[in-house]
């Protein structure tokens, strides 16, 4: 037996075993133990990310999936950090009635993803409502145009959530990582409102954005793409000191290139997205301290002589 065999051989056992003991242990487990789902939670994470074939990793997120539906299930889950479960990235809105959930699963080909989901809501009544994230991202022929329902979401990682409100209404805005293949990145700006928290919706027209990242909208999108190349970092994230998505200015390397996503970076300027009178607005050229402290002094000391 190979050593390649033998690691196949040893990682279906791993996940048939935890398989059968997470199973087994739903069962005999006493009903608020998250503690438990949590370290099994953690062991299927890793299989998913580290396993060497789909079919493995696949078996591993089916359960993981399973167990994770059983524990959000608990009232006492919408607290709970799951903090162990790296795979996991758990989110919750400042007004603490939301949590999202996301999650994925690497595909047969490299930089591929199937992503997953799940939202608690906490009504007025103090319910727990939960929803499941299908990702049908292939199925969505205008994604920037588009309000959708959970079973059909654009699947993304997110990994902040900023509430802001008009009126009577507060737009949960998200900001998400998703991976388009081996050669260029995307993060995703969208939003989640609950007029109604029993059919929660993505995406709403509450951009106040012509133009972004050189994509020209002629009506207000519902959600927003952010594209650059796979080989480098590009930096988009709220910022509470200033109220603001800050973002890196992104740019191919020269005109010619505009649009061809594979070859945009950032060029060392930096744009914002502020809140104002219902929408989000776009900033360029703005300027915010970036909390990077640079020792070298400006004006080097003088020169001092021994006689």
């Amino acid at each position: 037996m190979t050593a390649s065999t033998a690691y196949k051989s040893q990682s279906i056992v791993l996940i048939l075993l935890l398989q059968l003991a997470a199973s087994n242990a739903i069962r005999s487990q006493p009903s608020g133990d998250l503690n438990w789902i949590e370290q099994s939670l953690a062991l299927l994470g890793r299989e998913i990310l580290s396993a060497e074939t789909y079919s493995e990793r696949n078996a591993a997120n089916q359960e993981f999936d399973s167990l994770l539906l059983e524990a959000l299930k608990k009232p006492e889950s919408l607290d709970y950090l799951f903090a162990e479960v790296k795979n996991l990235s758990r989110i919750q809105s400042q007004d603490k009635k939301v949590v999202v959930y996301t999650w994925l699963l690497p595909k047969e080909n490299p930089g591929e993803h199937e992503f997953y989901g799940y939202v608690q809501i906490r009504d007025k009544n103090g319910k727990i409502l939960l929803h499941q994230l299908k990702d049908e991202t292939g199925q969505i022929p205008q994604p920037e145009y588009t309000a959708l329902k959970p079973e059909r979401w654009y699947g993304a990682l997110y990994y902040q959530i900023i509430d802001v409100r008009h009126q009577s209404a507060t737009y949960y805005t998200l900001l998400g990582y998703k991976p388009m293949g081996k050669v260029i990145q995307r993060k995703v700006i969208d939003v989640l409102h609950l007029h109604n928290p029993k059919k929660p919706i993505f995406g709403a027209p509450i951009f106040y954005v012509q133009d972004f990242v050189d994509r020209r909208y002629m009506r207000k999108p519902f959600r927003l793409f952010y594209d650059y190349s796979a080989s480098v970092s590009a930096t988009l994230r709220y910022r509470e000191k200033e109220k603001m998505i800050i973002m890196d200015h992104l740019a191919p390397p020269d005109y010619s290139k505009k649009g061809i996503y594979a070859v945009y970076g950032p060029d060392f300027s930096y744009d914002g997205l502020y809140w104002n009178d219902g929408h989000w607005h776009l900033k360029e050229q703005i300027r915010f301290d970036t909390g990077i402290k640079d020792d070298i002094p400006s004006v080097p000391p003088p020169v001092r002589r021994k006689f």
